[in-house]
């Protein structure tokens, strides 16, 4: 399986911090686009601004579009390498993705039963592989429907629904890699976040997965280089909990169905 990992050429630490893990020495580096010091003019030309603002109701950040460019890069290496078939999975990071334990054990075996285009096995701005965010804000079905890999805590499964989850580790075929390349033509400038599932899955028509518990985090060791510029909102409690049982049963429904 081909392994890339997203990093800025300036990012030295980051990438030392993220080689120190174990089984990572196979990832190939892919130079990020650092698009921070463009005319936002001259980004124009390989993004496409208004529609972006009409997408989200917002501008777009520098970092995002360099972000959304950089997987975007990627996507064109795998399709430019003969050796990785169809349907065959790779799997992209970024340079802050801490592993869990056993993390290429596990990968192996969500490989070898999933069928999905795209399989999330990481998240970002969440603090622990279990995070309890996860359930209250992302549920998937009831455990004991939930059908766990062989000798392994993990389980590939649906969420409630698709929804913004970060672009810290997950797995892609090249037949999706290419369904989102198809997107972009000379008339059509990607407009897109990166981890906009939610697109991929409705408008781009990919079947999309998550890993839980989480097998990939953001390094706490680090801040992502997209942090100081989108932020993060706390949401209260109470209102995540109020919301915790419609999402659960969309959940279910949507797991059973499939």
């Amino acid at each position: 399986m081909k392994k890339y990992l997203i990093s800025l050429d300036k990012d030295i630490k980051r990438r030392e911090l993220f080689f120190s893990q174990l089984n990572t020495q196979d990832f190939e580096v892919f130079s990020a686009f650092n698009t921070m010091n463009d005319e936002l003019s001259d980004l124009s030309l390989r993004f496409d601004l208004t529609r972006f603002e009409q997408q989200y109701k917002r501008k777009v950040t520098k970092g995002e579009i360099g972000c959304t460019l950089s997987h975007l890069g990627v996507y064109q290496s795998i399709l430019q390498n003969d050796y990785i078939q169809e349907d065959e999975y790779c799997l992209i990071c970024e340079d802050d993705a801490l592993f869990c334990a056993a993390f290429q054990q596990e990968l192996d075996k969500v490989i070898a039963v999933s069928q999905a285009d795209i399989v999330l096995v990481g998240q970002s701005k969440i603090a622990e592989f279990n995070d309890f965010e996860l359930e209250i804000n992302y549920p998937t079905t009831l455990k004991f429907l939930q059908k766990k890999l062989v000798n392994s805590p993990f389980t590939v499964v649906y969420p409630y629904q698709n929804y913004f989850a970060g672009t810290v580790a997950y797995l892609i075929k090249k037949s999706a890699a290419r369904k989102i390349i198809a997107q972009i033509s000379v008339q059509s400038l990607p407009y897109w976040l990166a981890d906009d599932f939610i697109l991929f899955g409705g408008t781009f028509k990919l079947d999309i997965k998550l890993v839980r518990p989480l097998m990939a985090i953001e390094n706490p060791q680090l801040m992502s280089n997209l942090e100081a510029i989108r932020g993060s909102v706390a949401n209260n409690l109470l209102k995540k909990s109020l919301k915790y049982p419609l999402k659960k049963l969309l959940a279910i429904k949507r797991n059973l169905g499939k």
